[in-house]
C-alpha cells in the first residue's frame, strides 16, 4: 500500500466514512478481513485500500454472506487486487443481488393455491422455473464477467471510468430483468399461437 498522508484516516474517520463502528472494524481486522493498520508512531492509520476492503465486507454481509464465507471469498482474491478491483467486485455483487424473495414467493404460492390449481403442477412449474432461472443467471453472469468485467480489468482505466462502470451495473440489472420478462412473454405468446394453429 502506498497511500499518501492525505489519504490516510484514523479508525474514527474510517468508521465515519464507512458507517462501520470502530469496534466492528477492529474485529474485522482481527479476523484478517481488512489488512493491518499502517502504524505511524503510536497512531494507526487506514487508507483507501482498507476502506475498499471494509466496503466489500459490508456489501457481502448485506447480501447474506457469513463472516466465514466472506473470509473465504477474500482469501481467493489475488494479492494484487486493487481498490478499483474491489469496487468492481462490490458493484457486481450489489447490482445483481436482490432483497430476500421469501415473502414474494410465499404470496405468489398462496395466490396460485387459491386459484385451485393442483399442488403437484405448481411444484413442477416452480422446479422448472427455478432450474431454468438458475441456468440463465449463471450464463448471464459468465457473459458479463468474460465479455465486460474481465476485459475492463485487463486495461487501464481512470477512477472516473471505473466509477462509471460501477454506476452502470445496477441499471444493467434492471434492463436485463425487463428483457427477461419481455422474452418470456414473447415465448408464451408464440407457444399459445402454435397450440392454436
Amino acid at each position: 500500500m502506498t497511500e499518501t498522508t492525505d489519504e490516510l484516516m484514523t479508525i474514527d474517520e474510517l468508521s465515519t466514512v464507512t458507517g462501520v463502528s470502530v469496534r466492528t472494524t477492529r474485529y474485522y481486522a482481527s479476523l484478517g478481513l481488512i489488512p493491518p493498520a499502517i502504524r505511524r508512531g503510536r497512531v494507526a492509520y487506514y487508507g483507501p485500500e482498507h476502506r475498499a476492503r471494509l466496503d466489500m465486507v459490508t456489501a457481502l454481509q448485506e447480501h447474506g454472506f457469513t463472516l466465514q464465507a466472506i473470509e473465504r471469498y477474500l482469501a481467493r482474491l489475488p494479492a494484487e487486487t486493487t481498490r478499483e478491483d474491489l469496487a468492481m467486485q462490490r458493484a457486481m455483487i450489489t447490482s445483481w443481488a436482490t432483497e430476500p424473495t421469501d415473502d414474494i414467493q410465499a404470496r405468489i404460492g398462496r395466490e396460485l393455491i387459491a386459484l385451485g390449481l393442483p399442488r403437484d403442477a405448481l411444484a413442477a412449474a416452480y422446479a422448472a422455473t427455478s432450474r431454468l432461472m438458475a441456468d440463465l443467471a449463471d450464463e448471464l453472469n459468465t457473459i458479463l464477467r468474460d465479455q465486460v468485467v474481465d476485459p475492463f480489468k485487463r486495461t487501464h482505466h481512470t477512477a472516473e471510468e471505473a466509477a462509471r462502470l460501477e454506476e452502470v451495473l445496477p441499471r444493467l440489472r434492471q434492463l436485463t430483468t425487463e428483457a427477461i420478462v419481455v422474452s418470456f412473454q414473447d415465448a408464451v405468446n408464440r407457444t399459445i399461437s402454435r397450440n392454436l394453429s
